[in-house]
This record gives C-alpha cells, sequence and structure tokens, in this order.
C-alpha cells in the first residue's frame, strides 16, 4: 500500500509521535509511506531523519485554494491509496484532496474536544471511509456526539518498550544530580491541558516534606518558564529544572524516580505510556481516559483532579514506600507490553487499510 500522513502542528507531542511510529513501522512491514506536515515542524524532521518521504506544505486555512491542489498532485505523483488526516486543518485538505482524486480516506481523531453542530464541520467526519480513536475515550466522545459505531475503529496509540532500556543510561551526572536525590517528573508537552501548574503548586509541599528536584522535559519558551515558575515558592525555584525539548527520553526517565501526570483532558496519553514502559511508577489524575488502563495502587495512583493538595500527598506518601514503588512500576510496564504494543497497533491499522480498500475495489 503507498500511504500519504497529512498533518497540521508544528510541535512535537503523542499525535505526532504516534504517526511518526506508524510510518517508521509500516514501512518496515513493506509499504510506503508519506507525510505532508506543516513546514518546519518537529515531524517533518524526524521523519526525514529516517528515511520517510516528506512534503512540507503550508498547513493553514489561510492556504487551503493552495494546499489542496499541491495535496492532490502529491496523491497522483506517489499513487497513493489511502490518505490519512489527523488534525483539523489538514483533515479538510487532506479529505478533500482524497475525495477529489477517488482515494480512500481515513482520519484518525487524538482528542477529546467535543465536534461541532454546524454542517461543515460535520461534514469532515462524514466524507472519511472510516474513523480510528486512538483509545476508547475519544470513541465514546464521537458517539455522543452522533457518529456512528460501526464507522469508528479503536486502536491505541503504542509504545515500543524496547526502546526503554531499563538498564539505560540517566542525565544525573549531566545535570549534577547525585544518585541519592530523589526527582520527580513529567515529560508531557506543556499545555493548560495537560495540568503542569497543579504539579508545580503541589511541589511547594512536596519539596518541603521530602527534599527533591522537580524535572520537566518539553519545549518551553523563557516568558513561559518564568510563568511557570511564578507558581513555587522562590526558595524552591533552584530545585526545578526545565529541559526544554528532548529527543532521549528514555534517559530522562531513568532519571525520574516518580512520575506525576496531571492532565485535565486527556485523550490517551504518550508520555504517560513512556513512563510506564520505563517501569516508573507514575502518579496520576483521576480522569475516564486514564481509568481505561490504570487501576489505583495496581499500576498506578490516582489523585484527585486539578487539586495540588491531594497530588503532594499522594506522591509524597508513594515516595516513602520504595516496595510500593518497584511494584507499581513492574506492574506499569507490564500494562504496556500487554495493551500498548507497537506490533498490535500496526497490524491493527494495517487491517482497517485493508478493509477500507477491499472496499473500494
Amino acid at each position: 500500500m503507498v500511504i500519504l500522513h497529512t498533518e497540521t502542528l508544528k510541535k512535537w507531542g503523542g499525535q505526532q509521535n504516534r504517526v511518526l511510529s506508524e510510518a517508521i513501522g509500516l514501512k518496515k512491514r513493506g509499504h510506503k509511506v508519506i507525510l505532508a506536515c506543516h513546514k518546519a515542524s518537529i515531524l517533518a524532521e524526524k521523519a526525514k531523519e529516517n528515511n520517510i518521504t516528506v512534503y512540507e506544505v503550508n498547513m493553514v486555512k489561510q492556504a487551503h485554494l493552495i494546499t489542496i491542489p499541491r495535496l492532490v498532485n502529491i496523491i497522483k505523483k506517489e499513487k497513493v491509496d489511502i490518505v490519512s488526516t489527523h488534525s483539523s486543518v489538514d483533515s479538510w485538505a487532506g479529505g478533500i484532496a482524497a475525495k477529489l482524486t477517488g482515494r480512500c480516506l481515513v482520519r484518525f481523531r487524538h482528542n477529546l474536544y467535543q465536534i461541532g453542530r454546524d454542517p461543515l464541520t460535520r461534514l469532515i467526519y462524514y466524507l472519511p471511509d472510516k474513523i480510528i480513536a486512538i483509545s476508547d475515550s475519544v470513541k465514546d466522545i464521537l458517539v455522543g456526539c452522533g457518529l456512528k459505531i460501526e464507522r469508528i475503529k479503536v486502536i491505541h496509540s503504542s509504545v515500543n518498550h524496547d526502546l526503554f532500556n531499563l538498564n539505560g543510561k540517566d542525565l544525573r551526572k549531566e545535570l549534577c544530580i547525585t544518585p541519592e536525590t530523589v526527582v520527580i517528573g513529567n515529560t508531557s508537552t506543556f499545555a493548560q491541558i495537560k495540568g503542569q501548574e497543579y504539579l508545580l503548586q503541589a511541589f511547594n509541599t512536596i519539596a518541603r516534606k521530602i527534599p527533591c528536584i522537580l524535572l520537566f522535559a518539553g519545549r518551553l519558551n523563557e516568558p513561559h518558564i518564568t510563568r511557570y515558575l511564578s507558581y513555587v515558592e522562590d526558595e524552591l525555584r533552584n530545585r526545578v529544572i526545565f529541559l526544554g525539548h528532548r529527543d532521549d527520553i528514555p534517559r530522562v526517565l531513568k532519571t525520574i524516580d516518580v512520575f506525576v501526570y496531571p492532565s485535565v483532558l486527556e485523550g490517551l496519553g504518550t508520555a504517560l505510556l513512556e513512563a510506564m514502559a520505563m517501569e516508573r511508577p507514575v502518579v496520576v489524575s483521576d480522569i475516564p481516559t486514564f481509568r481505561y488502563f490504570i487501576s489505583d495502587m495496581h499500576n498506578g495512583v490516582f489523585f484527585k483532579l486539578r487539586d495540588p493538595g491531594d497530588m503532594a500527598e499522594k506522591v509524597v506518601s508513594l515516595m516513602k514506600n520504595h516496595d510500593l514503588q518497584e511494584q507499581l512500576g513492574r506492574n506499569a510496564r507490564t500494562t504496556v507490553i500487554g495493551k500498548f504494543s507497537l506490533d498490535t497497533m500496526l497490524t491493527s491499522t494495517e487491517a482497517v487499510y485493508e478493509e477500507v480498500l477491499k472496499r473500494r475495489q
């Protein structure tokens, strides 16, 4: 098969990780995978590094009259069989280009935002031959918005657990963190829905009860660092480390003793799955998405949503219990291997592509 993925966003996150993982995996299985994504995006850079064919286009609404014809030309030139779209803007451009060229169209849905009720927004969800939801929570939202369940297939985003070597190196020496220093941390994209401000507020309590360091990995510019640090008391700010975007997330996770994930709204949570794959004990916000694969005190610990006090209490309690940390970490990795394997994701996605192609024949 020849598969064209379209993607709007420049930044890096779980959505872009899913696109790249599928592209690399299906290429290894003998398919040709092409990306059409925004100019100067992190996804474009990473795809090129992995020898994936990339077309950089201007994925903004104002450029549809240029972008759609260009995508049509790419589809014809590369003899594309299936167009897979991921974000709102590229789903319009890619969806229309697929229909103009008579190609199969698969729409991926990664988030939990409600679908608008206006006819044009509804149209974009009726164009695809199939919709792939990355989690059961995403599927529930789509069904709640009126889409027929038989048009939706849940295929969880995955983690290649082989990349998360439990015996690999950490960053403690590079960051001048002593082996005995406790590190709590988070590696998700910085955004309001990710809830990092609640973790920073909780750190004021955590650090006074157990001396520790708070470590973040995620792209963030200087003005935003200043804003986030404002949640932390002055005398504790030197214990907060912002690493920025990192391509060595396994080493970052190896450095972290307790992983905290305070998301308010989450389609799945790739950063969380990566931490679980690294056998980190995880403390997470109690939201429906996480209830699908985390059991409290089995493979993770829940705290009340948007509650820094409860978060701090749960983190401190876990930091004092090394046996529980090890137990939670082992169970977390087992969960990822069992439910979120790369092979399962690739095989399931392949099956959807073959199904929609067969239907067209």
